[in-house]
């Protein structure tokens, strides 16, 4: 197959970038024709590496640019840029001519110009962001983009959700619906030969918007960790709520105690050296930190948000699910660390449950999805 993928960059060392580099690394390794072209990578570096088959095309159009202007100016550089997108994206596609092209909902600016080569070329279309957040709220603006949203996917070839949850609720409103895991880069044979770090609890994402509520976590580790000297928090992301993030950790007086890194390119390092994870999200798309944390041994707790950490975990058995509430987050936090057997018990079992989505049972299912659309 003659594969095409379509997203923004490839310059954030974050969840959907690895997912798509992954699967394009896959393709490309089991003889697919891949590409990868992007519209706001400019200079930046690829995040995580291509296999050396793939190529790259970067449209140059820089859509996070437009959020600089005025309303009514935001909205003639947005009809500006479209335009030259379009016509920079024929050009490429033709030229490619692949055999299916796969994008996202995150690239929804561009969607509609995607499908204007639909009637030669089927589109896929992946979500990877909740199915809640994308409706929005029930506000006039809203209300008529998500309309306009749904008037496009239902032109696509396909939907591809990543939870039996997120592709419920598409189906009420798409006929052409399918759901698939996303896979996990690596599984750790062995994760317990590792030395983890005593009292580490580890948490990753991206902290340009509200939706890790890594607040959440901060306020939860700190109603106990005056009971628990000896356990800390590393939190691995970037983004603009960085700073704010740094002054309530250091108006609670956890500046030793809540550290916040800068992403990592070794993750699976970081994870094997931690005692626990803990995502504290509002929503999700999928949760893939859940499973490579499992695949390293490391036993999780969620909170149970919609969709995908209950379809992950199994509560009380590879991990603890909580409400999206500080109290019972710090109160599931706190029963593990109380229950140092348990912790690892349910760590053993979150690394047989993760075997599930190495790419080797899980890719097989994305190549049977791409190819069930070729014309």
């Amino acid at each position: 197959m003659k594969i095409l993928f379509f997203y923004n960059s490839l310059a954030m060392k974050a969840g959907i970038e690895r997912t798509l580099t992954d699967k394009a690394n896959y393709l490309a390794e089991h003889g697919h024709d891949v590409s990868f072209v992007t519209y706001e990578q400019g200079n930046h570096p690829i995040s995580f590496p291509l296999f050396h088959t793939i190529k790259h095309v970067d449209l140059d159009c820089r859509a996070f640019s437009l959020f600089r202007h005025s309303l009514v100016r935001r909205i003639y550089e947005t009809i500006k840029l479209k335009r030259k997108f379009d016509k920079k994206w024929k050009s490429v596609v033709f030229q490619i001519k692949p055999d299916v092209i796969v994008t996202t909902t995150n690239s929804a600016i561009f969607i509609p110009e995607l499908m204007s080569v639909h009637s030669q070329f089927p589109i896929i279309i992946e979500s990877h962001v909740a199915y809640t957040v994308q409706k929005g709220n029930n506000s006039f603006l809203k209300s008529m983009l998500w309309k306009h949203r749904l008037s496009v996917y239902r032109k696509c070839s396909l939907f591809v959700a990543l939870t039996e949850g997120d592709a419920a609720c598409w189906r009420k409103y798409l006929h052409q619906v399918c759901k698939v895991d996303n896979p996990v880069t690596c599984y750790i044979n062995d994760p317990f030969k590792e030395k983890r770090v005593a009292g580490r609890i580890i948490s990753v994402g991206r902290m340009n918007n509200t939706q890790k509520r890594f607040d959440r976590l901060i306020d939860a580790f700190a109603a106990i960790s005056s009971k628990y000297p000896n356990w800390h928090v590393d939190i691995f992301g970037e983004g603009n709520l960085q700073n704010t993030l740094e002054q309530q950790i250091e108006r609670l007086g956890l500046k030793d105690k809540i550290i916040i890194h800068q992403p990592s390119s070794n993750i699976y390092d970081e994870y094997l050296c931690s005692e626990l994870y803990v995502m504290s999200s509002d929503y999700e798309g999928f949760g893939l930190v859940l499973v490579e944390a499992m695949a390293c041994g490391v036993p999780v707790i969620s909170t149970d948000c919609p969709f995908g950490p209950s379809e992950i975990i199994e509560d009380g058995v590879t991990g603890l699910l909580a409400k999206m509430d500080v109290s019972d987050l710090a109160n599931k936090i706190e029963w593990m660390i109380t229950h140092p057997e348990k912790l690892k018990s349910m760590g053993v079992k979150a690394h047989e449950s993760a075997a599930k989505y190495q790419l080797e049972n899980v890719m097989p299912k994305w190549e049977a999805v791409y190819k069930s659309v070729l014309r």
